[in-house]
């Protein structure tokens, strides 16, 4: 089991960089380092979860617990191949020097901060220099934890070519300021 989820979230994670890649205008399917590099820390970050995955499964049928709050996090899986892409598309942009945009997810009617950074646009530098990133939970800068299992966070950067929104960083750093 642990070895059959590791090889699918390894091949879905490969699958949405390469093909984030090639949207981008690139060819083939050998990633830069700057991309390879990312893509491995993902993965990685991923493999974490699934031994416990599979101990809380395998304690689940010992205990006799309901499986559905297991088959939820499943489903948080299968958004990691968004994320992945949105991820590699960012990296791409952010090697090139592109702007991103915020646009709120209809999800996110309830988070103040999804609804503050709506519209805002900004480097790909500058957004992760301010660790801001949709669908990235747990990130504790965003009210909504950018998703998780109580929050089905659909916002996204998605690139522009918009002109930087005025003073943008500091308007943003002070949207998370008040968010203390």
């Amino acid at each position: 089991f642990v070895d059959s989820m590791a090889n699918l979230i390894s091949g879905q994670l490969t699958q949405a960089y390469q093909q984030a890649y090639i949207d981008e205008g690139f060819t083939g399917f050998t990633l830069p380092d700057y991309l390879a590099s990312s893509l491995e820390t993902m993965i990685l970050n991923q493999y974490d979860f699934v031994d416990q995955y599979f101990r809380d499964i395998v304690d689940a049928r010992i205990d006799g617990t309901p499986i559905d709050p297991l088959l939820a996090r499943a489903s948080m899986w299968a958004n990691q191949y968004n994320a992945a892409y949105k991820e590699a598309q960012r990296l791409i942009q952010m090697e090139g020097g592109g702007n991103f945009e915020w646009i709120k997810g209809a999800t996110e009617k309830g988070c103040k901060t999804c609804a503050a950074l709506d519209g805002f646009i900004m480097s790909a530098r500058e957004w992760k220099e301010l660790d801001l990133h949709p669908r990235g939970y747990p990130n504790n800068k965003l009210e909504c934890q950018g998703g998780g299992p109580a929050n089905n966070c659909d916002c996204t950067l998605s690139p522009t070519t918009k002109r930087r929104s005025p003073n943008a960083y500091g308007r943003i750093e002070e949207i998370l300021l008040a968010r203390k």
